[in-house]
């Protein structure tokens, strides 16, 4: 089989969000899924950093740990697409050398005169620049130029795309585009071609936002007799709105759902799923599974949807492996809120995340259950359940409590069970009361595991607070 090299190519003007990390993940497990068969394969990081106003370094660290926290490993070094720029120069003069480029000295303002002008006259017409080519004057001009890249006037260029299928457009429909500014910096078309060119990428795997710079940029490749890459477009990811994912859905970028408490397997679990079926009865699939089963050819061309409902599933499904409990121990430690009770007592906190982990999404919805189970001025709200004859119960109650040598859940239980069987008392009447005295709520854990998770110090305390009417 032959090798497969792919390649993630972030811009570092912003953090990695979950488009650019399901692109990221895709190329990854292709190249893990090819490299059973053949060692050679390699998932390279390319940083393209050539808008300078934009980018910014926090930008690439923020990529590289979030690609790293999730388990997503590349070949060697990122390659840093800026220091590679006299490389993008010599091959857009060569492209000038051998005919295939020309110099043009046309002003933004004198192509826009011409666009308004067609589009008045109703013409589609691509190639606003039609005098410079065949201008001898222009084209032996030393400054003062921009290039741009010559594409046959007639004829039609033709992609199979691994998810799009063949598709094909009129080489008329391709404009005359610039690959070096008239300052001499390459442009994004040039300088992508040029550098997965050198790096070896056979397979370019990206959003199909890129579709139309592909036909744009085969003609680089054909130009200077490279071999051109397979391609395979991925359709956008939308909300649930039908519009592409962005910051008005909710938090997008990695380290934002790290920092809130969701887990690597949750986020890759999800994001592969969105457009790619691995023909299973359920939909929890590990990295590994992915691995083995994943075909991008299999991928819809539609756009997917993703949903945090669904990605909350996922993750309170991967919350709850003991495994994962790495991941809980850095989210108590580093988080403002937590970091201060688990330095304090990492046991009881830990007794808090056993009794919870089941009915929580993702970690940071810890942060007010742990401050309730450790607040020592904690006081119960009036309510039309607790009336004088539960304050009654519950100074029988703490009776039976204060017995308890070893306060452990499975003494609690067998205490209150006691207690119920010797006063005659239903459980439904005692159970939502006597959880709403000790967290303010009727809905919860069960009565024994707030007692336990409580400790018997704050447990005693906020009966005795309720039976004396401490406000």
């Amino acid at each position: 089989m032959k090798s497969v090299v792919t390649r993630f190519a972030p811009s570092p003007t912003g953090n990695l969000h979950l488009g650019g990390l399901r692109t990221a993940l895709i190329n990854y497990i292709i190249v893990e899924s090819s490299k059973l068969k053949n060692q050679n394969s390699k998932f390279f990081i390319r940083i393209e950093d050539t808008d300078k106003k934009r980018s910014n370094d926090d930008y690439s660290k923020n990529i590289l740990e979030g690609l790293k926290w999730l388990g997503i490993n590349w070949e060697r070094d990122p390659i840093i697409q800026s220091q590679r720029i006299d490389r993008h120069r010599e091959i857009a003069f060569k492209l000038l050398e051998n005919g295939k480029a020309f110099k043009c000295v046309c002003t933004f303002e004198e192509l826009e005169s011409k666009r308004i002008d067609n589009q008045k006259k109703q013409l589609n017409i691509k190639r606003l620049c039609n005098e410079c080519e065949k201008n001898e004057s222009i084209q032996q001009m030393e400054k003062n130029f921009c290039i741009r890249l010559k594409i046959p006037n007639h004829g039609k260029i033709e992609i199979e795309d691994k998810i799009q299928s063949i598709v094909s457009i009129n080489n008329n429909e391709i404009d005359n585009y610039i690959i070096l500014r008239n300052d001499s910096t390459p442009t994004y078309m040039l300088s992508v071609v040029v550098d997965d060119h050198d790096m070896g990428v056979n397979l370019i795997v990206r959003g199909d936002d890129h579709f139309n710079n592909a036909f744009r940029q085969i003609y680089i490749y054909k130009h200077m007799n490279w071999n051109i890459p397979t391609y395979a477009h991925i359709p956008l990811i939308h909300g649930e709105d039908g519009t592409k994912l962005s910051k008005r859905h909710g938090a997008i970028d990695i380290i934002s759902l790290k920092k809130k408490g969701y887990l690597p397997q949750a986020i890759i679990n999800n994001l592969i799923l969105l457009g790619w079926s691995p023909k299973k009865d359920n939909e929890i699939i590990n990295i590994n599974e992915i691995i083995e089963s994943f075909n991008i050819e299999k991928m819809s061309k539609s756009s997917s949807i993703f949903s945090y409902k669904k990605l909350n599933y996922f993750n309170n499904h991967y919350i709850v492996l003991k495994d994962n409990f790495k991941y809980l121990e850095e989210f108590l430690n580093t988080n403002t809120v937590t970091k201060e009770y688990f330095v304090k007592d990492k046991n009881k906190v830990f007794d808090i995340f056993n009794i919870y982990k089941s009915k929580i999404e993702y970690y940071s919805q810890l942060e007010d259950i742990i401050k309730l189970y450790f607040n020592e001025a904690f006081r119960t709200k009036n309510n039309g359940i607790l009336n004088d004859e539960f304050k009654l119960i519950s100074k029988e109650f703490i009776v039976y409590l204060n017995k308890i040598q070893i306060w452990n859940e499975k003494n609690i239980e067998n205490n209150i069970s006691v207690f119920l069987q010797d006063n005659n008392i239903n459980f439904k009447s005692f159970g939502k009361p006597m959880r709403y005295l000790l967290i303010n709520s009727i809905n919860g854990p069960s009565v024994s595991e707030i007692l336990y998770a409580l400790g018997k110090k704050n447990s005693f305390l906020r009966i005795n607070n309720y039976i004396n009417n401490i406000k």
